[in-house]
């Protein structure tokens, strides 16, 4: 019986290190939009109630699976010159590939896996999202027919292809300053669709859709608003943003005109969840109860202003508000001199997070009552 519980704790903990190292902190980006594709299909036609466990856990495995993958890649492009930089990058602080040995590296206390180890991690995470998938896959025919498995699919091995060539080859989009765009529509459209697809057998709603691409880029802000504030230290770095693309490669082609563009963008992807909610409720889709989201713009607002303070060197008070959200530990943030960082990067989450939070509980209040 001893053994027994020595292999149990033994599985545990390497789990443990596996879910922590896939950066499990990150997991809110996919599962809020889940979660909400899951409340938005309560009410429609062939919703199967009992998926929504297997699909929730699905997501959350593909995620860390993809993370895992993503830190693969990254460590074969030799992310080590980044601890040089740690001064003047949050991103190099936060070095995603500590946790690895390469072949002859002695370091026990800083890398206690081996990259053979991260391969078995990834097909580990991605077998087990593979398996919720395949519970869903089999309940729709069952229930509905083989045609209602085609959404779930198509979904799949989309999200697949573009998680793996988010860093991966042949395209390493992330590489090529789409990183931000790619994870918006896998977190976004491509999640929302799938969940509906699973869920009702349904591949495809308009409805789904806007909305879907609304929160798709409430996520890319999340990780763009990022990207704004480090695009110097990115190009020190040599990382490639959707920021730098816009800013410029160098330093030498960064220009007042290109700052405004980033700014530019800030705003298309803080504003554009609001666009597809009055599209929705134009045209009957939603109830109007769904304007209760609009409770997040002023916020959405505050956040474009904020980041372009920022972006132009202008003078601004970077101190939180009960109505931003929770901050965090925002006194050993200071400390650590990374509240300049984190007061945007905090926002946009929180903005992303009210707007999910919101859209469920008027979708439920709206069944409710009508």
């Amino acid at each position: 019986m001893p053994g027994y519980f020595l292999v149990i704790n033994k599985i545990m903990s390497t789990l443990h290190f596996w879910i922590k190292n896939a950066r499990s902190i990150s997991l809110p980006q996919s599962l809020l939009p889940c979660l909400t594709a899951i409340i938005l299909c309560i009410g429609q036609e062939g919703f199967v109630w009992w998926l929504a466990l297997p699909i929730l856990l699905g997501i959350a495995a593909a995620h860390l699976g993809m993370n895992l993958a993503d830190d693969y890649f990254d460590f074969l492009h030799d992310s080590h010159s980044r601890s040089e930089l740690s001064g003047i990058s949050i991103r190099a602080r936060m070095e995603k590939c500590s946790y690895l040995a390469r072949e002859g590296e002695t370091n026990p206390q800083q890398r206690v896996a081996t990259v053979n180890e991260l391969k078995w991690a990834i097909i580990g995470f991605l077998g087990f999202a593979a398996l919720m998938g395949g519970i869903a896959f089999v309940a729709q025919w069952l229930l509905h027919g083989y045609q209602a498995t085609f959404g779930i699919i198509i979904y799949a091995l989309l999200g697949l292809f573009l998680g793996i060539n988010y860093s991966g080859k042949p395209f390493e989009l992330g590489y090529h300053g789409l990183g931000e765009l790619v994870i918006g529509i896998i977190f976004g459209p491509l999640n929302m669709m799938g969940v509906q697809a699973a869920l009702t057998g349904n591949p495809f709603s308009w409805q789904m859709l806007c909305i879907s691409l609304g929160i798709g880029c409430m996520v890319i802000n999340i990780l763009y608003v990022h990207s704004v504030m480090e695009v110097n230290a990115d190009a020190a770095l040599g990382k490639m943003t959707f920021a730098r693309l816009v800013n410029g490669s160098t330093q030498q082609d960064a220009s007042k005109q290109r700052r405004g563009l980033m700014i530019f963008f800030i705003g298309f992807f803080a504003l554009m969840p609001f666009v597809m909610l009055g599209v929705g409720i134009t045209l009957g889709w939603w109830s109007p109860w769904y304007l209760m989201t609009l409770l997040t713009l002023p916020m959405s607002i505050y956040l474009i202003h904020s980041t372009r303070l920022f972006a132009y060197g202008l003078p601004r008070n970077d101190t939180p508000h009960w109505w931003m959200g929770p901050m965090g530990d925002w006194e050993n943030y200071v400390k650590a001199d990374m509240a300049w960082f984190l007061y945007r990067w905090l926002l946009a989450r929180n903005i992303c997070t009210f707007f999910c939070l919101i859209l469920m509980l008027m979708h439920i209040v709206g069944l409710i009552v009508g």
